[in-house]
């Protein structure tokens, strides 16, 4: 993939920094609100059930949206994908705003948090999206560099909300949150002006112009690889969204949840920013194969480990599973679809993720409350085994280069 250049700009690094904290701010939400939505919404009376229930609803609303912004972007060329990031962030920083009014009934609060779960699951693949957009159209971003921020960015606001819990309780949440709102504001802003409106428009190709010639239509393998997808994200969620149970059941703390959720994350680093070299030796397909059987490792550990100790290694297993997948899985789907069709391409892939963790929300609750933590773990390991030897078939297509 070649990369052009901007003309106010001149460097990847100016392009690449603004998107870095995008990237950041992106996934900071998942270290804040999700991973801690256990501790918050058990202090609003929720039991286990309740918070599936609760997690699961917001996730559904935002797969019917993302579904819907991916229809829109390719429908309607003049709908920037900035534009529907800041107006994401401002609701954001208005839900978690909400959420900490004490003088406000505790339904509104509720619904405010809701709000807030339901944007977390719409701005990864908008990220993403936008992102890749502007590489293909001629911006130097570099992608790897920038979603490895966003990894050491989830890992550091893992660390600092798990810290500030234990001393001060849940009401921290939606201030951390409120402030990675603020930023997430702040770096789609800066992005757009620096890195992509500078950039030609964005052109179709002739054929994914074609009436009825839809994305999934002529690029079948896609779908299938959509549908592995689907169970990886929905092992990969049994456990990242359900850390607060798994920890408790291993005898640990909110401290030790927020260590265990920031190692996932630090050992992300050197795949993210190695992945253009790695990339160069072996075809990104041979990584996305790999590592959606390596996601397998990390439940299985945590499947057979007794301490928060043992879940430390499981979560460090995930830098050649979910950590080389995510960033290869990107890339694969970049190399697989025409030039403008990256937003949507994204979009649906962004949308397979969200059903995957849609299902673990609906799920992970009652397996917890109901029949315990070991079958969640064991019930993980069963969606990675079946979802990586579909992602395995699934890639056989050459890849355009």
């Amino acid at each position: 993939m070649r990369f052009g250049t901007i003309r106010d700009s001149g460097t990847a690094l100016s392009a690449t920094f603004p998107y870095a904290l995008l990237q950041i701010t992106t996934w900071s939400f998942y270290a804040i609100l999700l991973s801690f939505s256990g501790n918050v919404l058990r202090d609003f009376g929720f039991t286990d059930s309740r918070i599936s229930l609760f997690l699961g609803i917001a996730a559904l609303l935002s797969f019917g949206i993302q579904l819907l912004v991916g229809k829109l972007t390719t429908r309607i060329p003049q709908l920037k994908v900035s534009s529907i990031l800041f107006l994401l962030g401002a609701l954001m920083l208005g839900g978690n705003i909400l959420v900490r009014c004490s003088f406000l009934p505790k339904a509104v609060a509720i619904a405010a948090y809701g709000l807030a779960c339901m944007i977390v699951h719409l701005l990864p693949a908008l990220t993403n999206g936008i992102g890749m957009d502007a590489i293909k159209r001629g911006s130097p971003t570099i992608y790897s560099l920038a979603r490895g921020m966003g990894s050491l960015g989830y890992s550091l606001f893992a660390y600092v909300t798990g810290f500030f819990v234990r001393i001060h309780g849940s009401g921290t949440v939606p201030v951390i949150s409120g402030i990675s709102a603020a930023l997430l504001l702040l770096s789609t802003f800066w992005y757009h002006y620096i890195a992509v409106r500078p950039l030609p428009p964005s052109v179709r190709t002739a054929v994914s112009a074609q009436k009825g010639a839809s994305l999934l239509r002529r690029y079948p393998e896609f779908l299938f690889f959509l549908g592995g997808n689907v169970l990886l994200q929905l092992s990969h969620s049994l456990i990242g969204n359900f850390m607060f149970q798994i920890i408790s059941a291993k005898n640990g703390t909110a401290a030790e949840q927020g260590i265990a959720t920031a190692i996932c994350a630090i050992v992300e680093l050197p795949i993210m920013f190695g992945f253009p070299l790695i990339v160069r030796r072996i075809q990104c397909k041979t990584w996305v194969r790999l590592s959606g059987l390596c996601i397998l490792a990390k439940p299985l550990f945590i499947f057979l480990t007794a301490t928060p100790t043992g879940v430390y290694a499981a979560q460090a297993s995930q830098m050649l599973g979910y950590g080389l997948f995510t960033i290869s899985s990107v890339n694969y789907i970049e190399l697989l679809v025409e030039k403008g069709e990256s937003v949507q391409a994204q979009n649906y892939l962004g949308a397979s993720i969200t059903a995957g963790s849609l299902m673990a929300l609906f799920s992970g609750g009652f397996l917890c409350q109901y029949f315990g933590v070991h079958i969640l773990a064991l019930t993980s390991c069963c969606c990675a085994l079946i979802g990586g030897i579909i992602i395995w078939c699934s890639t056989k297509t050459q890849q355009k280069v």
